[in-house]
């Protein structure tokens, strides 16, 4: 199915699943019922003027002025008032109104409409629907001190998943920048990727599961944003057990945006991956057809859906799909390629390249976590319901130009051969344009590979990484070990329960 009728198959799914009242209309929803209405109202009243002083109008005329406020909608549509000019300013919204305005009386007067009745309906149709914009656009475009009021910027920010790769790393810049931070985590791996920031009095550490309801709304009460890394990566892990992936990655999701909007956080990132491109042939870019071939591939698409659907105003998404991330990290992983090729030419001199043609774009593991901290300090209006790549495109490279790499600045320190095998199992092939963050955020990497690579060899040469084969390196390891608490009868009780009985109260 082509992706944009599944897209079009995942709103219908929303819509339907929502109440049908005006608190459940989505932020689009509402601006076309309100231009439906007062198009509708404007004909309506135009009609009864029409038939009071102007005698009455022959049927032709009738239905054509009748159908203004369609040709208003199809115009708005057209001219991207609903779509790519969201959130533009209010000067060019209305001038974009005004011609989707004047464009339906164009075809209304070519299909007989009174030109008096007509012209009356733009004088009290078109007011109304620019006057909305221009009092929806003040808090959250040209009033700043407005929206300081409106979105709170000093609670602290949640991090889930803070204990984790990538995690760790935000969790110190944050601090670094003066904020107070949160962390929510399972602690799977300990607490020793936090260690470093322990007597840090702006760290409060949270010991919990992000489907534990009870733990999530403690960890996101007063917090001024959510940053949402938790959830299984990586192919491997994800195919371990569906229910469970789908359990940790989009269920997990949706409490966390439901918690979020619930108690009045603003902002909200989330951690996606450019592995939903899949397989192409060409460079592709956030407007590019996604093409998932995994299931972690897809639960990241079903999760970046389920949060920009239906997103109101007042809360702020980003989503970012970061390329395959590589680099040392207080909590270290080698199930990454670039880590594991260093690692197995450090250990034992041969690194294993399986589908040497295959294209990946890469990042160090600091710049994301920056890339993450810049979405948070950029204004609202240029990052809401946003998707960004991250990564850099020096970066794109084949699995066999990596190895490569890996072969030259590890066999500064010893000998390193390349053995080669394809994987036709593994169809994965796709470089990736980082223009959009590079161009809206300034975004580029500070890290590149072979700086990358040695960081890690200089860890193999000082004897802190030893055996990169230790189930503690590998998310697919401690993948199995989480299995047992998931089947659990007396686990699920306890994360589901809450939830469960919270929906059962009756609303009033």
């Amino acid at each position: 199915m082509k992706q944009p009728a599944r897209k079009m198959l995942t709103y219908i799914r929303a819509r339907l699943g929502r109440r049908a009242s005006f608190q459940a209309l989505g932020p689009n929803e509402a601006r076309i019922l309100y231009d439906a209405a007062a198009g509708g109202a404007g004909a309506v009243v135009a009609l009864v003027f029409s038939r009071l002083y102007l005698g009455r109008l022959d049927p032709r005329s009738t239905f054509a002025v009748l159908a203004l406020p369609f040709l208003l909608l199809v115009f708005n549509t057209a001219y991207g008032v609903y779509s790519r000019l969201r959130r533009s300013s209010s000067r060019i919204k209305s001038l974009a109104l005004l011609a989707s305005a004047v464009s339906s009386i164009a075809v209304a007067l070519a299909f007989g409409a009174a030109p008096a009745v007509a012209v009356l309906w733009l004088l009290l149709s078109y007011p109304a629907i620019a006057l909305a914009r221009l009092l929806l656009g003040l808090p959250y475009g040209s009033h700043r001190r407005l929206i300081s009021v409106a979105v709170n910027h000093r609670g602290p920010v949640l991090v889930i998943g803070g204990a984790g790769y990538i995690g760790s790393h935000t969790v110190d810049l944050l601090l670094k920048s003066g904020r107070h931070v949160r962390v929510l985590d399972r602690l799977m791996y300990g607490r020793e990727p936090l260690a470093a920031f322990a007597d840090n009095k702006n760290l409060d550490v949270i010991d919990g599961d992000a489907t534990d309801i009870a733990k999530l709304a403690e960890a996101m009460r007063g917090a001024s944003g959510v940053v949402h890394l938790a959830g299984l990566v990586g192919d491997p892990a994800c195919a371990v057990d569906p229910e469970f992936t789908r359990h940790s990655n989009v269920i997990a999701t949706r409490m966390a945006k439901e918690v979020a909007r619930s108690l009045g956080v603003h902002r909200f990132v989330f951690a996606s991956s450019c592995s939903v491109y899949g397989v192409s042939d060409r460079e592709v870019s956030e407007s590019s057809e996604l093409n998932p071939v995994s299931l972690y591939a897809q639960t990241k698409i079903d999760s970046e859906m389920e949060l920009l659907s239906s997103v109101p105003d007042d809360f702020f998404v980003t989503v970012l799909r970061f390329s395959t991330v590589f680099g040392h990290s207080r909590r270290p992983r080698f199930d990454l390629v670039c880590n594991l090729f260093t690692a197995q030419a450090m250990t034992n001199g041969l690194i294993t390249v399986i589908g040497p043609g295959q294209w990946r774009p890469f990042i160090h593991v600091r710049d994301l976590a920056r890339a993450i901290v810049m979405v948070l300090d950029a204004p609202t209006v240029l990052v809401q319901s946003q998707i960004y790549n991250v990564g850099d495109r020096r970066l794109n490279m084949t699995i066999l130009q990596l190895a490569e790499a890996v072969q030259r600045i590890a066999g500064r320190y010893r000998e390193v051969q390349i053995s080669v095998r394809d994987n036709p199992e593994d169809r994965r092939n796709y470089a990736v344009s980082f223009e959009k963050i590079r161009s809206h955020l300034n975004f580029q990497a500070e890290t590149l590979m072979d700086a990358g690579i040695q960081e890690i060899v200089e860890e193999f040469l000082s004897g802190r990484c030893k055996d990169y084969r230790d189930p503690a390196y590998s998310n697919l390891a401690i993948t199995r070990q989480a299995l047992h608490d998931f089947h659990n009868p007396a686990e699920m009780v306890r994360l589901y329960a809450p939830l469960q009985n919270t929906l059962k109260q009756p609303t009033t």
